[in-house]
């Protein structure tokens, strides 16, 4: 069967710094995926599995003041848990522990929608956005982080494998490929540019290292991130793309 989109997944890397001192990228977190979807009104969140855990959930964001606030809730199974604390945006959500069958859905309380924020899938047991914490200052500020595509297909190899930045609606963002496929580069923090690393704006595909990305290989993706002196803040996410072909 040739491969599809649910076979191409990203993850985080091992250093993903909340501060400008602490090592930035090294090799892939696969216990760590980047997808949160903002909330699109301030609101309390909700946690629910969808089975017996009682593992406890961790959700840090910023309140409507801009405060960075945090609020731990313990799943009661498939039975939806109200959070009280309001948030206004979404930084990272930590479980407390692994669970090889268990998938948890945090969402934005906005019943009966509620609106999916991220999924932690069976052995997931963080989400987060990146630049956790970033803020403008007087002069242009630019920082790097990194993450991860994987081909997760069991036997098959993706061809003319590209990688992409999709969407930037706040046009504060540019990605790089990483020089080699699997590797575990990082930087001093996450001001240190990485060595060899191309940007490109959105709309430009990156061409994979040697162009083809076998099943179980995983291919590093900088982010580079600039704000202009003294920006206002950046509510919005961005987009990145693994495409190719298979057989």
């Amino acid at each position: 069967m040739a491969i599809v989109a649910a076979d191409l997944k990203g993850y985080l890397s091992a250093s993903m710094p909340e501060n400008d001192t602490d090592t930035s990228g090294g090799a892939i977190d696969t216990a760590g995926r980047f997808e949160i979807t903002d909330i699109v009104a301030t609101d309390q969140v909700t946690v629910i599995s969808d089975g017996a855990d009682t593992r406890t959930v961790t959700i840090t964001g910023r309140d409507a003041a801009g405060g960075i606030v945090s609020e731990a809730l313990v799943l009661n199974g498939a039975t939806r848990v109200v959070g009280a604390q309001l948030f206004e945006r979404i930084l990272k959500i930590v479980l407390s522990a692994g669970d090889g069958t268990r998938t948890v859905t945090v969402t934005r309380d906005d019943s009966p929608t509620f609106t999916v924020i991220a999924t932690l899938g069976p052995n997931i047991t963080k989400a987060r956005r990146l630049f956790y914490d970033s803020a403008s200052e007087s002069g242009a500020t630019t920082r790097y982080e990194k993450e991860f595509w994987k081909n997760e297909h069991g036997t098959l190899q993706l061809n003319n494998a590209t990688v992409k930045l999709t969407a930037d609606p706040s046009a504060k963002i540019e990605i790089g490929v990483a020089t080699a496929k699997d590797d575990t580069g990082s930087v001093t923090n996450r001001k240190t540019a990485p060595g060899g690393v191309t940007f490109v704006d959105d709309g430009v595909a990156q061409n994979v290292p040697t162009g083809a990305l076998a099943a179980g290989e995983t291919i590093g993706v900088w982010v580079k991130m600039v704000l202009a002196g003294s920006a206002a803040p950046v509510k919005s996410t961005f987009t990145t793309e693994l495409a190719g072909t298979s057989v």
